[in-house]
């Protein structure tokens, strides 16, 4: 497989990162935060799987940090890394979830990433529920279906 379609390949599987990093105050024009998206910034917080690409962890905290974890497999991890562990931090906008990517590790194969995808993901919430999170890209063609991650007991 070409290298160049394997680093896309990749960052695509990446792209669920990161968008701009604001304060999280969300007001509408008249100065009310947004019922919708306080509802929303609410229950998004925990712990979310998907299998887009390769499996992710992502976990989103109620102060507005969170982290994703990518595990590859195959000519990706081989490529790359076996895990991946980003740094980010996140807000609810206009019914958008946005991330913004700050680091992570291991420091090499994730600069690449952000720096040849751009270190911020800006995606329509289409469902949010206890245990699912549907996320659509700015293509308006890609999904990512998120489930929450239950801790065991």
């Amino acid at each position: 497989m070409n290298c160049r379609l394997v680093l896309i390949a990749l960052l695509l599987a990446v792209c669920a990162l990161s968008a701009p990093g604001d304060d999280g105050d969300n007001r509408s024009d008249s100065g009310r935060l947004d019922a919708r998206d306080e509802g929303f910034r609410r229950l998004i917080v925990g712990t979310w799987e998907d299998d887009y690409q390769g499996k992710r962890t992502m976990t989103l905290r109620p102060d507005g940090k969170g982290t994703m974890l990518v595990e590859l497999s195959g000519v990706r991890a081989r490529l790359f890394a076996e895990r991946l562990q980003f740094e980010m931090v996140w807000s609810v906008e206009q019914g958008r979830l946005k991330k913004r990517t700050i680091g992570g590790e291991p420091a090499l194969p994730v600069q690449l990433i952000l720096k040849t995808m751009g270190d911020r993901v800006d995606e329509r919430i289409l469902e949010l529920t206890d245990d699912r999170l549907l996320l659509q890209d700015k293509d308006d063609k890609t999904k990512y279906d998120w489930r929450r991650k239950r801790m065991e007991p």
